[in-house]
């Protein structure tokens, strides 16, 4: 860890913060020196009292500081805790579903008296401002995250310190990406393993100034840096397994998935958080058992049920549209079966950091192989009830409701499978010990994943 935290000490002192600076100035809420800021040779940069304009952001970005550049600045307009009472008000009012689980775990009053009982150092709040003004929707998913993380320590009967733990940590998560390359972080674009490297950074910065905070709780930051492992092995940025976790980073993982799939899968869709149970129920152990379970009892406790579907919305061909998916899951089984042996049998013969690295991507194919004959979806029972379905005119709620659960199944299957050839993409592109038969394998089976999802789009 050591090396990692000076490997980024540079990007948390300013990084790319400067640039954000700069520019939430030019739009109104002026970002100003409230001291000298020296270089780490004691060569002064910019005086106290002076803005923070395009010609100051040139001259910082060049050198490195001898402190942190947060630790000198002040900002006209600065966020507190009435800003993250509005924004999580403003957040339900946008989403009725968050609203319903809100009122039906009767947890509103309680989250926003956690806010106010907290008062937020004033470093954070600077931070959350930037954020807000910048990257407005990781804004939004760290008002999310702290919502339901203590709701779901809660839930866990987690005591009242671990819950204002997970709380700030939520809230500052992903501060580090403020201090990254912003066309990288904020790019729709496929990204390069360097670029993917850069992104995944964003822990081990956000850690760094979370140490950086006087008296921030030491489980703030390890939440901060974990909040990407999971229980396999198969996270970022140190591959964890699930005893060396705390619950913090478990729990914001899990908050995280949820908004991804609520937010991002779920965009134009009548679909809410009711419809989230098939995802849940694929991974109930990536972030601990007692997450899973709680964050189920939460969906149950809420009342909200998946979406209906009706047979006169549905495509004519949609029962066999979903029988061609689940024929290109099984293809793509095949091809990760291909994959596995070959991850095992090639972390034998290379040294033990890179074995590390293939053993949690091994991992990974390794739970989604299990989860894919676990669920039934390959089955040939599953196959031959589709093509007698077919035919939507008089199907019932019953199957309807069926169809849209295995629609749900074969999403997150289809997303945790190409998230492992991305895993492998940024392995293969790394400085990693080589074996070129064995990897030209792995390429092989790969690229007809690729080939199969091809076919899927």
């Amino acid at each position: 860890m050591e090396e990692l935290i000076q490997q980024y000490t540079e990007h948390a002192k300013n990084g790319f913060y400067s640039v954000h600076l700069s520019e939430i100035s030019s739009k109104g809420n002026q970002a100003f020196t409230t001291s000298d800021i020296l270089n780490d040779k004691g060569v002064l940069l910019a005086r106290k009292g002076i803005n923070i304009d395009r010609d100051v952001r040139q001259q910082l970005i060049k050198h490195k500081l001898l402190k942190p550049l947060d630790s000198h600045i002040g900002l006209e307009h600065q966020a507190d805790t009435q800003t993250l009472i509005t924004e999580f008000r403003r957040l339900l009012e946008k989403y009725p579903d968050l609203n319903r689980v809100n009122e039906a775990l009767q947890y509103g009053p309680e989250f926003e008296k956690l806010l106010q009982l907290e008062r937020l150092h004033p470093l954070l709040t600077q931070k959350l401002t930037v954020l807000e003004a910048q990257m407005h929707s990781e804004f939004e998913k760290s008002i999310f995250s702290a919502w339901l993380s203590s709701m779901i320590a809660r839930e866990m009967g987690l005591s009242m310190d671990e819950r204002r733990d997970i709380l700030v940590a939520a809230l500052m998560h992903d501060i580090g990406l403020l201090h990254l390359d912003p066309d990288i972080v904020c790019s729709n674009r496929k990204l390069s393993a360097q670029e993917w490297s850069t992104v995944r950074a964003h822990v081990i910065v956000g850690k760094i100034i979370a140490d950086s905070v006087p008296g921030i709780y030491p489980e703030v930051s390890r939440a901060v840096i974990e909040h990407h492992e999971d229980c396999f092995g198969a996270g970022y940025p140190f591959a964890l397994k699930e005893e060396q976790l705390g619950n913090p980073g478990k729990i914001i993982n899990m908050t995280d998935s949820i908004h991804s799939i609520r937010v991002k899968s779920f965009r134009n869709s009548q679909r809410t958080l009711g419809d989230i149970k098939p995802y849940l129920q694929l991974n109930p152990t990536t972030n601990g058992y007692e997450v899973y379970r709680a964050t189920m009892s939460i969906i149950k406790k809420s009342g909200l049920q998946p979406v209906r579907l009706r047979a006169d919305e549905c495509p004519k061909d949609y029962a066999k549209n979903l029988g061609k998916q689940i024929d290109i899951l099984r293809e793509a089984k095949q091809a990760l079966d291909d994959i596995h042996e070959n991850l095992l049998e090639l972390k034998e013969r290379i040294d033990q950091q890179d074995a590390k690295q293939l053993s949690a991507i091994a991992a990974v194919t390794c739970r989604i192989r299990s989860t894919l004959d676990e669920s039934g979806l390959l089955s040939s029972e599953i196959a031959a009830w589709l093509c007698k379905e077919r035919e939507l005119s008089g199907v019932d709620e019953q199957v309807l409701g069926e169809f849209n659960e295995i629609e749900l199944l074969i999403k997150e299957l289809t997303w945790q499978i190409r998230n492992t050839v991305r895993m492998f993409h940024s392995y293969n592109d790394s400085d990693a010990t080589r074996d070129a038969m064995m990897l030209e394998h792995i390429e092989a089976s790969i690229e007809s994943i690729q080939e199969i999802f091809d076919r899927l789009d």
